[in-house]
């Protein structure tokens, strides 16, 4: 049976590659997406996540993330956090990873709790988004 048959859906796969010579040893880390696929230009990003606030001694980091416009809503996203999560405790030595999302965007922590992230706290009235504060939902996964 094909995974359609199954009600399974066929998800995207990423390879995150940072530029040559970059680092977190700095603070801060952008990875681009590349997807391994054949039918899309080879090289192409589709997206970054951004590794930031990190804590060497802590081993934790901050994360974001960034899909290009003509790449939302295909499973891309996803398979950034979850590239993320294999690389972080080999690559970074990280312990924890986290997100501080917008307590109004749905989507986002509906993502993040797709891909392991569980809710560690809110922060209320964080962020100013167009003139008024909004909570924050904190999320992380623990590696």
């Amino acid at each position: 049976m094909r995974n359609e048959e199954l009600g399974m859906r066929n998800y995207p796969s990423v390879t995150l590659m940072g530029e040559e010579g970059a680092s977190l040893s700095s603070g801060s880390l952008r990875l681009y997406a590349i997807p391994n696929s054949s039918f899309l230009i080879p090289n192409s990003a589709v997206g970054c996540v951004d590794l930031y606030n990190y804590d060497p001694l802590n081993r934790r980091c901050a994360v974001g993330i960034m899909v290009a416009t003509e790449y939302r809503r295909q499973g891309y996203a996803l398979a950034m956090l979850r590239e993320l999560s294999h690389l972080s405790p080999r690559t970074f030595h990280l312990h924890c990873l986290y997100a501080d999302i917008a307590a109004t965007n749905s989507a986002s922590i509906a993502l993040f709790q797709k891909a392991g992230y569980t809710e560690c706290g809110h922060f209320r009235e964080w962020l100013c988004v167009d003139g008024r504060y909004v909570d924050t939902i904190r999320m992380q996964l623990l590696l």
